[in-house]
């Protein structure tokens, strides 16, 4: 992310930060101290590589949305992607919905996206690039 920032002057304009560890403890770290972002990526690893990993899996995810959800600005976009096979869009889109509406925040998902067409998919194991893309907004 730092070299992409330098490459692109429209980015290397605009303030950002990167964080980089264990997402569960960094954000828990950030959302203690108050942090507030307009956009926040999350993009951990794998959580299910096999069948029996599923269900924790998705509540892994549901973990780094709640947590997400607690460091975005009022307005801003959530963004919680996968690269998880056995977890596909819409158990990845309903277990980051779910979360999010127990968050007590309003939570608007306007975009679900999968591999792009440069990236063909041959195979049931190969669909794992997904991604939900929401705004947040604060209840008053």
């Amino acid at each position: 992310m730092a070299l992409n920032a330098t490459l692109n002057p429209r980015v290397a304009a605009c303030r950002h930060s990167t964080s980089v560890g264990d997402a569960f403890e960094v954000m828990t770290e950030l959302a203690a101290k108050g942090a507030q972002y307009d956009i926040v990526v999350i993009d951990p690893p794998s959580f299910a590589v096999t069948a029996a990993d599923v269900k924790r899996g998705l509540a892994s995810y549901a973990r780094l949305t709640k947590l997400g959800v607690r460091l975005v600005s009022n307005g801003g976009v959530l963004v919680q992607a996968s690269c998880t096979a056995r977890i596909t869009m819409d158990m990845l889109e309903s277990a980051v919905v779910t979360a999010a509406r127990g968050t007590g925040c309003r939570f608007e998902v306007f975009d679900c996206t999968e591999h792009a067409l440069d990236h063909p998919v041959r195979f049931p194991e190969g669909a794992y690039l997904k991604a939900v893309y929401a705004r947040v907004y604060r209840r008053k």
